[in-house]
């Protein structure tokens, strides 16, 4: 039961997933109840943005099995980094969800351009502090947190700013948390 990270991406005008079908993924997270929670910052409270923000984002569905058990997206590219952004569906085993996640984290920091270098040097996430288990699910995963930032997160569900925990992940860290 391995798993496999099928890029969405364009190609020849062609998307390799249907628009209808990424509105499907979003349409999971409501269901799910995490919409909100993964998209609390951004202005996707539709399935039609969020198809939006996968374009214009490097995004993956994190399949096994022939089922989408996760979604990995970057985007806000700098230099050699980007920030990462996740949601686990619940069709993921829970005895496998950190062993997916660092499945993830380990093949995005390992890719390779034409070159032969490394495509990613760090991913760099926001967590607002009060997600307490996304930020231990990113910890286990390999990523440490570097630090607090006041008011980094606007939480459009609730009207207000809160304060996020910087996250960090690199291969040197994805490296340590595996032994």
């Amino acid at each position: 039961m391995s798993f496999e990270m099928v890029p969405y991406v364009e190609w020849d005008g062609v998307r390799s997933f249907p628009d209808s079908y990424i509105r499907t993924l979003f349409e999971r997270m409501v269901v799910e109840r995490k919409a909100d929670t993964v998209l609390y910052d951004e202005q996707t409270h539709d399935p039609d943005k969020f198809v939006q923000l996968l374009k214009n984002s490097v995004s993956w569905l994190v399949v096994q099995d022939e089922i989408v058990v996760g979604l990995v997206w970057l985007n806000h590219h700098e230099g050699r980094f980007a920030r990462m952004h996740w949601v686990v569906f619940e069709a993921c085993p829970r005895r496998q969800v950190f062993e997916m996640g660092r499945f993830v984290n380990r093949n995005i920091l390992n890719m390779k351009d034409k070159d032969g270098g490394y495509v990613y040097d760090m991913l760099l996430g926001f967590v607002p502090i009060r997600n307490g288990v996304a930020i231990k699910y990113v910890e286990k995963c390999g990523g440490k947190i570097c630090g607090e930032i006041p008011y980094g997160a606007w939480i459009a569900c609730r009207g207000r700013s809160e304060p996020v925990a910087l996250i960090c992940l690199t291969r040197e860290l994805l490296n340590e948390s595996l032994h």
